[in-house]
């Protein structure tokens, strides 16, 4: 905008929206005296209208202004209004935070605080459904777990012990025989169930816990249809027939798809695009 000083009129030009609202003291170059210069109100409808882009700052170096700066295309409405939106948002922390420092009441003081807190965020509905899922299956496998415990640790072990068998069996033998896939079953379970836990949760590092876990899983099968298989041996005939093994690795087999599927499958899931999207983060 133009100035003239007042005791010499000398004129010269200056940015306006340099100007702080309750405008500036200037020193006139050649009479050396000082003169107030005021802001000039932005004309009616005008509000949006700049003359020095704020984002690039671009500027025609005259009087002209624009809506749109011509350089990068920065609207004038759009970048006031978030500018508008951030002081109300400055302000009513301010606010609050004069309230809280205040004597007023306590009740008033937590109200406020409570709706204007922030937003618990909520879980993602795969992650929700995945983590209900496997907590229900590990509390499953846990039941047969300890299911296996208590007919394991409920039977008489000396009167089975002193049994005439054909071949003595020490209770170590019979403890990886009956008591060691209950064990690992249970202990299995328990940590299936923390890491669908941790995923609920979103905690850091729960899809990978879970998929570690999904991978027990598929081992503790092919533990349990082994140790099943070697049973299916130890209660045949000194020497079994071939259709009678043959028999034997197909049920395994076919138990064991079974039992592995599942695991394989939900490995896949926790590793597709849609959980990683829905996850806050890596995991």
């Amino acid at each position: 905008m133009k100035i003239e000083c007042p005791s010499c009129h000398l004129s010269g030009k200056v940015n306006e929206v340099e100007l702080p609202a309750g405008g500036r003291e200037l020193n006139c170059p050649r009479c050396k005296k000082s003169f107030h210069v005021k802001k000039p109100a932005p004309p009616a409808g005008a509000q949006d209208l700049m003359n020095i882009c704020p984002a690039c700052q671009y500027s025609t170096f005259t009087e002209e202004m624009f809506a749109v700066c011509p350089k990068c295309g920065l609207v004038g409405s759009i970048y006031r209004e978030k500018i508008r939106k951030k002081q109300d948002v400055e302000q009513v922390r301010r606010d609050h935070e004069a309230l809280t420092r205040s004597h007023r009441n306590p009740d008033l003081v937590n109200t406020f605080a409570d709706e204007s807190g922030p937003v618990k965020v909520s879980i993602p509905q795969p992650v929700r459904i995945t983590g209900i899922i496997c907590i229900a299956v590990g509390g499953m496998l846990l039941l047969y777990g300890v299911s296996g415990l208590m007919n394991y640790y409920g039977k008489d072990w000396q009167a089975i012990l002193s049994e005439p068998f054909v071949e003595p069996e020490s209770k170590t033998s019979l403890f990886f025989r009956l008591g060691f896939i209950p064990w690992l079953i249970t202990l299995y379970s328990a940590y299936f169930i923390a890491a669908a836990g941790l995923l609920l949760a979103q905690k850091g590092g729960a899809r990978r816990e879970l998929i570690r876990g999904a991978w027990g899983g598929v081992a503790m099968g092919a533990i349990h249809e082994f140790a099943g298989f070697i049973d299916w041996l130890r209660i045949s005939s000194s020497s079994p027939s071939f259709s009678y093994v043959f028999t034997g690795i197909m049920n395994s087999l076919f138990w064991g798809a079974i039992w592995c599927a599942p695991a394989l499958a939900l490995i896949w899931f926790l590793r597709s695009d849609r959980m990683l999207r829905d996850l806050p983060e890596e995991q």
